[in-house]
């Protein structure tokens, strides 16, 4: 009964380890969406404002110039989660928000990716792409921004 009692509290305390590993590693380590562009993109790091911005296709031209080409997915947790954290919006109001740019002859629709893999592919050959995947799914060709 004692070693039954022991090796519990020993399971506890590997718990509390652990949590309060996964709380002190930047948020970028414990799997996060990340924001994508091509490698060649002179851009390094947004404000969380601007990416929301491009998002919303408020911003359509990158500081240099290049016209900005929005790649989302089709849905699952990373769009659900990417969209959430920074456009301010459910996925499904994000959608209904661009299906309305799109019927006022504001904006068109982004062009949706079923996987993410697919996504980065694209960002990887298309001038002013910006798209997002899961933090550490890059595709050569690809760089991370820093969003701040």
């Amino acid at each position: 009964m004692l070693t039954l009692q022991k090796n519990k509290r020993s399971l506890f305390s590997l718990a509390g380890i652990a949590l309060l590993i996964g709380m002190l590693l930047p948020q970028n380590a414990l799997g996060r969406e990340a924001a994508l562009v091509k490698a060649s993109n002179p851009i390094e790091k947004l404000s969380k404002r601007e990416l929301r911005r491009l998002l919303l296709g408020k911003t359509k031209q990158w500081r240099n110039g290049d016209k900005v080409i929005l790649a989302t997915l089709h849905g699952g947790d990373a769009h659900n989660q990417f969209i959430k954290a920074y456009v301010g919006k459910t996925a499904k109001q994000f959608t209904n928000y661009w299906r309305k740019m799109l019927f006022s002859g504001k904006g068109r629709m982004p062009k949706a990716f079923h996987s993410q893999r697919e996504l980065a592919s694209f960002v990887a050959n298309q001038k002013g792409a910006l798209g997002y995947t899961s933090e550490g799914l890059l595709v050569n060709g690809t760089k991370v921004l820093v969003i701040e």
